[in-house]
């Protein structure tokens, strides 16, 4: 299966993406749902509505998956086997009007249930159509878990889960040989998507944070002044909006617990939407190098501020840089930070990294390891996971 991205529900919305549609290349994906807060979407969101997951592209189509999180209207009951309890539910949506029928297997399970993922198994399941815009099939289950038995489970950790949504794109049978329909589906196919220029409004307003025109508040970040617009760092973060348009609004805000350069970065994405440029100023060879690790660091920093001024995209960009410099010297920041900021793709991902390179898992129950994740301070755990590593080529 390729991978067909990620979309991030938090504070009971869809975050902005960090790209835009995803293509697997392949007529078979998997499309990863996070929701962080489930408790924050079940409160906001009605029974019978959902939230629709970014799209992605599998087999030369668009999808999305439909998060149900009160479940859907009594005249889908038919898709589930629940009697009528209540359910958190998901479906795959096509996300284009389709002239023809277009078949796929589709296959939902938590991110922790690998068995239910093998493709042969998912391919024996009958499967679903899709055409005239319809995506509720009578072989999509609607009711995925029922709402008691996914509260209780291993699954929702942290008030967080995963979804993965396996989807096999099914080619037209060779006995269709409808002439007509031919014709259609090849005009189908070939339409093009519009293909649009890339926003200038980030050099615009990466531009108006450099030249400080307008500039209406001062940051003092570690001995630097910063200078930024009100409202743009209002309209970004529902924390900034808080703090700087109260009754006695100041002019000028100390910030403490934030290094200069990573506050600065914080202002970059702001304005930019975009990562700031810290490691494009650096070969790649770097990175393993003391450098590499002053990333990390700085990413590091960089995340937990994401957090503070409640930036999810952000902070899901950083996850997914520092998943790619999980090392030995490094794995023991990452994972403390990721347990302290409930983060929990990323803490997942050390945990991988302990367990292949380590024998400290054998060491310790899973309670065990989870009690020294969130108690033990970065250089205590860097400390133990180089021990048991040692140990462990010791003993090969």
């Amino acid at each position: 299966m390729a991978f067909a991205g990620v979309s991030l529900v938090a504070d009971g919305r869809l975050c902005a993406s960090t790209d835009s549609v995803f293509d697997s290349g392949a007529d078979s994906g998997y499309h990863l749902l996070v929701v962080e807060g489930y408790s924050r979407t079940k409160e906001t969101t009605p029974k019978d509505e959902y939230i629709m997951s970014r799209p992605f592209m599998v087999g030369g189509r668009r999808w999305k998956v439909r998060y149900y999180p009160n479940d859907f209207g009594s005249e889908f009951s038919r898709f589930g086997e629940n009697d009528g309890q209540e359910c958190i539910s998901v479906f795959l949506a096509h996300d284009e009007y389709l002239i023809n029928e277009v078949k796929a297997h589709v296959a939902f399970s938590f991110i922790g249930q690998p068995e239910l993922r093998v493709p042969n198994l998912i391919r024996q399941k009958h499967p679903c159509c899709f055409y005239d815009g319809c995506c509720f099939t009578d072989h999509q289950i609607g009711g995925f878990l029922t709402r008691e038995a996914f509260e209780a489970s291993s699954h929702l950790k942290n008030d967080s889960f995963v979804i993965w949504c396996d989807v096999i794109v099914l080619e037209r049978n060779d006995e269709d040989d409808d002439e007509d329909y031919y014709e259609e589906e090849e005009h189908e196919r070939a339409r093009p998507f519009i293909k649009l220029p890339p926003s200038d409004l980030p050099s615009h307003f990466s531009d108006l944070l450099l030249n400080k025109e307008g500039a209406d508040i001062t940051f003092e970040v570690g001995g630097k002044k910063l200078s930024a617009h009100r409202c743009m760092l209002a309209a970004r973060s529902t924390v900034f909006k808080k703090q700087l348009f109260g009754v006695a609004a100041p002019s000028v805000e100390k910030i403490d617990g934030i290094e200069a350069n990573v506050f600065e970065g914080l202002l970059t994405f702001i304005y930019t939407d975009g990562m700031p440029d810290f490691e494009d100023a650096m070969p790649i060879w770097l990175l393993n190098s003391e450098n590499g690790e002053k990333y990390g660091t700085w990413l590091l920093q960089l995340l937990e501020a994401a957090e503070r001024y409640d930036l999810q995209k952000l902070k899901l960009i950083c996850e997914e840089k520092l998943a790619n410099l999980i090392c030995k010297r490094t794995v023991a920041g990452i994972i403390v930070v990721a347990e302290r900021r409930r983060c929990r793709w990323l803490k997942e991902a050390c945990l991988e990294f302990i367990k292949t390179h380590t024998s400290l898992h054998n060491a310790f129950t899973a309670d065990a390891l989870e009690q020294i994740i969130r108690t033990c301070s970065p250089s205590v755990l860097e400390e133990l996971i180089s021990t048991f590593a040692t140990q462990k080529s010791a003993g090969s």
